[in-house]
């Protein structure tokens, strides 16, 4: 009886996501419960991962399954034991297809340290001929790190999509103010925490990660030999925004096989809808009025993301 209980609510539970799925084309990205060391409690890990939950919505490409959101204890149970299981295996990957996500994030917090450490105050002074550093005054204060390990599976067939350690630090001495960050530890734990997720950081993971994709519907504007402007079928639910920069592709049939080559690139000018947006053509136009003049399709995708040097992505 438990485990016909447990498929029915799993099946409501995958029927919601799928129908979100469906109103808005993104990708359905699960998120597991957070596993942890020692060094961290419960509570700071919920925090964690609430952050990066929050980093990921944010970015506005996919839609996050939380394992955590139901309330059924049959759902958490499983969840629990996934875990003991250290669960990234081939029973993880078939629980998150049979709830409709098509990727898998799971997160394990490494570590999190609160040191002393010392500020050495130095100078420089003359002595005969030579110029000798010399410490000034040594201060004490409170160092805290934390590291943390992001995973992204394709559950389709068991691809890691994306692996990185990231790491955060926080606590100093201020000679200006001629005291420490942080005297307590657990106010220097509950600070490096809140610095612990860095939101372009996870816009970079999930725009490259999940590219949106669609196809050049029609030119806008042009002439015989050139398009101008076009309308894509990339619109708001896609995430995709102005000034976005999309890749355009042209497909060949070689043998029997199709292949994709990169012929152009489009600027978003305007998002006109959940599904639609105007862009200007940027290189390839001539190809573009081509291939569409004989009917053929080209697939558009967004391009590859960068982080800014003052912060931000490009």
């Amino acid at each position: 009886m438990k485990t016909i209980k447990f498929f029915l609510l799993a099946a409501a539970f995958c029927l919601s996501f799928y129908a979100n799925a469906l109103e808005t084309k993104k990708a359905v990205l699960g998120v597991e419960a957070v596993t942890y060391s020692s060094d961290f409690s419960k509570e700071e890990a919920e925090t964690i991962r609430n952050l990066i939950i929050n980093a990921v919505q944010n970015t506005g490409r996919v839609i996050v399954a939380d394992h955590n959101s139901t309330t059924d204890s049959a759902l958490k149970a499983e969840s629990e034991r996934r875990k003991q299981e250290s669960a990234m295996d081939a029973n993880t990957v078939a629980d998150m297809v049979s709830l409709n996500a098509n990727s898998l994030m799971t997160i394990h917090l490494d570590h999190l340290l609160v040191t002393k450490e010392i500020y050495e105050d130095t100078e420089y002074v003359k002595v005969g001929d030579k110029t000798e550093k010399r410490v000034k005054g040594r201060y004490p204060y409170l160092k805290a790190t934390l590291a943390y390990t992001v995973k992204i599976t394709d559950c389709a067939n068991g691809a890691v999509q994306f692996q990185e350690t990231f790491t955060a630090s926080d606590g100093s001495y201020s000679i200006y103010n001629n005291a420490p960050t942080y005297s307590d530890p657990d106010a220097a734990r509950a600070g490096v925490i809140r610095k612990s997720v860095n939101e372009d950081s996870f816009k970079l993971i999930i725009l490259n990660t999940f590219r949106a994709q669609g196809k050049i519907l029609q030119v806008d504007k042009g002439d015989a030999k050139k398009a101008k402007t076009v309308y894509v079928s990339l619109g708001s639910e896609d995430g995709v925004e102005a000034k976005q920069i999309l890749e355009v592709y042209n497909e060949i049939d070689i043998a029997g096989e199709v292949s994709r080559k990169l012929c152009g690139e489009l600027e978003v000018e305007e998002v006109l809808g959940a599904s639609r947006c105007l862009a200007k053509v940027k290189k390839g136009g001539d190809t573009i009025q081509q291939v569409l003049a004989i009917g053929g399709n080209l697939p558009v995708q967004t391009r590859e993301v960068k982080q800014k040097f003052f912060g931000g992505v490009k």
